[in-house]
């Protein structure tokens, strides 16, 4: 019995780690965004974003947390802000197959606006449903926008009234900001006249 409490223990310890945030860098500092609900540090809107700064402190953060998606997708904002989305979207695409859900966002919306390559709704929209499940304000905006214009109705994407319903009302409860408040004030009455 001893055996198999101690390596229960080993396992979740290992598991635990591994699952653990990578610290706070300057990688956070001068490149996370400010609608990331898995950040670390406050963000810096895109008119403050100091490229090559946040390219050189985010490449170095990925190479020593080379499975943090949360790096991986700040080093994608700082190809994308130079208009390189060639460059942006592995590192979007990294961070959005880790977890990321600030990652599926933009994978969602750099696929959905054909950035590198021919536009993809519906690969878009699973993005968007899955940051949208991880509570990210923002997956749950774009997600039932567009799924209530009609946008996703050839794509087998595997959403429910019901749980569009429940996104919009976890959407009014995590808008926090102004402007956030705007955008689930407008999804509401897209809801309401659909």
């Amino acid at each position: 019995m001893r055996p198999v409490l101690i390596f229960s223990l080993f396992i979740t310890f290992v598991t635990g780690s591994a699952l653990a945030q990578a610290p706070q860098t300057a990688c956070d500092r001068l490149a996370a965004h400010p609608s990331d609900t898995q950040k670390s540090a406050p963000g810096v809107e895109q008119e403050d974003f100091d490229i090559p700064a946040a390219r050189s402190a985010c490449r170095d953060a990925l190479a020593a947390y080379p499975d943090e998606g949360r790096f991986a997708y700040q080093y994608g904002r700082s190809f994308f802000y130079e208009d390189k989305y060639e460059a942006a979207l592995p590192y979007f695409e990294q961070a959005a197959e880790s977890g990321h859900a600030q990652g599926q966002l933009v994978l969602g919306l750099v696929l959905m606006g054909g950035y590198a390559g021919d536009p993809d709704t519906c690969a878009a929209g699973r993005w968007w449903l899955a940051g949208a499940r991880q509570n990210h304000l923002y997956s749950k905006i774009y997600l039932i926008q567009n799924w209530i214009d009609d946008l996703f109705e050839d794509c087998d994407l595997k959403l429910t009234e019901s749980e569009a319903n429940d996104m919009i009302k976890a959407a009014a409860k995590l808008a926090s900001t102004p402007q956030a408040r705007d955008d689930v004030a407008q999804l509401q009455d897209s809801w309401s006249q659909r």
